[in-house]
């Protein structure tokens, strides 16, 4: 399965710039996500959505060393905008697996898991939540039907490496975690 890494956003709660670029222990936020991908059974391709408002990010990506990370630019007009303009210019018009650049500490475990639990479902799409009704960013669509309501299976997870990062106050307690983590 292919993924789309949402980090085309402006990231304005975060107020350091862009947020896929923000460091995270001395790496980008964006280099944690793609590192568990790309780590991950599931995953063939990792596609990074941008918009002209994130070029540093842009450029990282062009610059990645793996080639089976590559950039898609969106037009910047919101998440799922963004995603099914993705969806097109890519023509990935079968199960993606979309997840935000706001999940560093994601793992490979994570994401086979999500991917597993899909094929089980029987559903068009998986919705990761951390609680009844709170979206962790990171879920399964079917890019042949981005323009309608997908049936969904909601997936509820309580797993501390899905830290959704929003704010400089999140980069703390992310940091807190890969110490822990490390240990």
């Amino acid at each position: 399965m292919d993924a789309v890494v949402m980090a085309g956003g402006k990231g304005e709660r975060m107020g350091a710039g862009e947020k896929p670029m923000a460091l995270l222990d001395g790496k980008p936020l964006l280099d944690y996500v793609l590192k568990a991908l790309l780590s991950s059974h599931s995953i063939g391709r990792a596609y990074v959505a941008v918009s002209p408002i994130v070029p540093l990010t842009a450029d990282h990506v062009r610059d990645y060393s793996d080639a089976r990370v590559a950039v898609v630019m969106t037009p910047g007009l919101g998440y799922i905008e963004d995603t099914a303009y993705a969806v097109k210019a890519l023509g990935l018009y079968e199960p993606f697996l979309v997840v935000s650049v706001d999940l560093p500490l994601i793992t490979p475990d994570v994401i086979d898991r999500v991917i597993s639990e899909y094929a089980k479902c029987g559903k068009e799409a998986l919705s990761v939540r951390t609680g009844a009704t709170v979206p962790a960013g990171i879920n399964v669509v079917h890019g042949a039907h981005m323009d309608r309501a997908q049936e969904e299976y909601a997936l509820i997870l309580s797993d501390p490496t899905l830290v959704n990062l929003n704010y400089q106050k999140d980069l703390t307690v992310c940091e807190q975690l890969l110490k822990a983590r490390r240990r």
